[in-house]
């Protein structure tokens, strides 16, 4: 009886030991976390609608299945948003395009490859890829109304969070592709002209060794002066048209890109300002100085005929008069290209 007892005691000490398991958890929800960053733009008789699909719930999980993207669109009704989500049109899932985005490999120093490494060691961990997700809607039947897009995501069973921020844009009617696109050399710079009738315009450029295009500026006319360029440089061109709607601006499919190289064929400006000051032995010439940037040198004249090259400084002594002879000077400028300008105004003097 006495070894019974003492194997019972033994038996709750052991069950003591062990630790209590706890309530039972409760299922998880498995909820796909809001998209956070929906975008959409009019561009041409279409919205084009961008967004990352989230692939972990609200508990912080990773989703067990791809989740179900419920992308609408429609005029939001009078009656408020209630209405407008059992009316809104929903994008057809085949109908989104969806590409995970891979974060780029962190750079390794090549130094760090030459240093023998006592022991390994643990790698930093790498975000996971994102999924895109984007769509294309012809909105071509809507011009004049505002329109309401929004998206939200559906657990393997059918379970969400809610919809995205919603997005409203008025709708205007699809603007004019710029055509004719044609750029033409200017002095230090390129000019483009095309045709089109819209409000305004955005310009875009790419250079050889860019990876895309980028906006260099806007213009009200269809004409735009890139000063940014450098010689010996090709540049790619495009023009859109854009319309302010709202707080928004509305777009135009861009134009097809033309491929041009500028070239410096435009002499600098004729140097202004020469005088001439008359010394015991020497006459010493001054002028305003050539502010272009491609500018190169000065050339200096006496009764026609070169007497200097290669100045960088606006000035010059001429050292090689003879008193009582009256000489006429004149300057003319260099660029960069080689290109020269006419010769100034004259001015004459004498040695006394």
């Amino acid at each position: 009886m006495k070894r019974r007892h003492l194997s019972c005691i033994t038996f709750a000490a052991l069950l003591t030991g062990c630790g209590y398991p706890g309530e039972p958890l409760p299922p998880a929800l498995n909820r796909p976390v809001r998209v956070p960053d929906l975008a959409v733009v009019q561009r041409g008789s279409s919205l084009y609608v961008q967004f990352t699909v989230p692939e972990q719930t609200t508990e912080g999980m990773r989703l067990r299945s791809a989740p179900d993207i419920e992308l609408r669109y429609g005029v939001m009704p009078a009656d408020g948003f209630s209405k407008w989500e059992t009316t809104a049109q929903r994008v057809p899932p085949a109908a989104i395009q969806t590409q995970e985005i891979k974060p780029p490999t962190p750079d390794v120093d090549p130094a760090s490859k030459k240093k023998p490494e006592k022991k390994k060691k643990r790698s930093a961990p790498t975000s996971p890829a994102e999924l895109h997700a984007s769509a294309q809607i012809d909105v071509s039947k809507f011009y004049g109304k505002p329109m309401v897009v929004g998206v939200r995501i559906h657990g393997a069973h059918g379970q969400d969070v809610g919809w995205s921020r919603l997005e409203t844009l008025d709708l205007v009617p699809a603007l004019p592709v710029p055509a004719g696109l044609a750029p033409s050399d200017v002095p230090d710079a390129v000019r483009l002209d095309w045709h089109a009738a819209a409000p305004s315009y955005r310009i875009f450029r790419k250079a050889t060794d860019d990876p895309a295009f980028r906006q260099i500026g806007t213009s009200d006319r269809p004409f735009y002066v890139d000063s940014t360029i450098e010689y010996g440089k090709t540049y790619d061109y495009l023009v859109q048209s854009v319309e302010k709607s709202g707080e928004r601006y509305a777009e135009s499919e861009p134009s097809p890109s033309v491929t041009f190289k500028p070239v410096d064929k435009f002499p600098p400006a004729v140097p202004v300002g020469l005088t001439v000051v008359p010394g015991s032995r020497t006459i010493e010439l001054v002028w305003e100085r050539n502010p272009e940037r491609d500018f190169a040198s000065y050339q200096v004249y006496r009764d026609g005929k070169k007497i200097a090259e290669g100045l960088n400084a606006p000035a010059y002594s001429d050292r090689d008069v003879k008193p009582g002879v009256r000489y006429r000077y004149q300057v003319s400028a260099m660029d960069t290209a080689g290109n020269v300008s006419e010769l100034c105004s004259a001015a004459e003097t004498a040695i006394p």
